[in-house]
């Protein structure tokens, strides 16, 4: 994270001499009431993207083979079909941020509970993509849920996933090549699941597969 940090900083101060049609120039050149990223902020940005930008797409992407494996009518159906309504059932079956604080700006009552400015507010998303009162059946992975109005990507507001779309291309081009490559693809063995407070992760799953003149061959996550 340090290399990465470093480097990051570099890019800030070579497109501050030599700005370009980019993404770095575009958050170096960002001005919002006088302030702008300093170097070091910058930095630190780039690690929130790479972090947000990978963890939470490939936790997706194991969760839902997992899913698919729990729920093997799926995946006969996914394989048939390939619905563009996938993409989100898996990210609100995976929840790949389980919960987000956030700090009240203002007083204000929420459902008859008083919240003081300043004080400190959890939001559960794992909890609010399997709530009855909104899901039909939250408890079944369905990939023609619609609509699938889930909280995985952060709600909506400010804080929406600016990488939602990429996330959703990402899962559709990967569980398309599966299908494709591994159709027959099963799981070997139980999940090693990551012990954290706020990721809803997957370090190792051992899987296996073959493909056309292969015999089994297993891999892991």
């Amino acid at each position: 994270s340090v290399e990465l940090i470093t480097y990051a900083m570099q890019m800030a101060a070579d497109r501050q001499q030599n700005p370009g049609e980019d993404i770095v120039t575009k958050l170096v050149e960002a001005d919002v009431d006088g302030h702008k990223l300093s170097d070091d902020e910058f930095g630190f940005f780039v690690i929130l993207l790479s972090v947000a930008g990978n963890e939470t797409t490939r936790n997706s992407i194991t969760q839902g083979m997992m899913a698919f494996t729990d729920f093997p009518d799926q995946w006969e159906l996914y394989k048939r079909e390939r619905p563009i309504t996938t993409a989100d059932e898996i990210v609100r079956w995976a929840t790949p941020v389980t919960s987000f604080q956030r700090t009240a700006l203002v007083d204000y009552e929420l459902s008859g509970v008083q919240i003081k400015k300043g004080q400190r507010v959890v939001m559960v998303y794992r909890s609010a993509n399997f709530d009855e009162e909104v899901f039909d059946d939250p408890f079944t992975f369905n990939i023609l849920r619609d609509p699938n109005p889930h909280v995985g990507f952060g709600g909506t507001g400010a804080h929406y996933c600016i990488g939602a779309n990429l996330a959703r291309m990402t899962i559709d081009l990967m569980f398309n090549a599966i299908a494709d490559a591994m159709p027959d693809l099963k799981s070997a063995g139980k999940p090693e699941r990551l012990r954290s407070g706020w990721l809803n992760g997957i370090k190792h799953w051992q899987v296996d597969y073959h493909t056309n003149g292969a015999a089994n061959c297993p891999v892991a996550h």
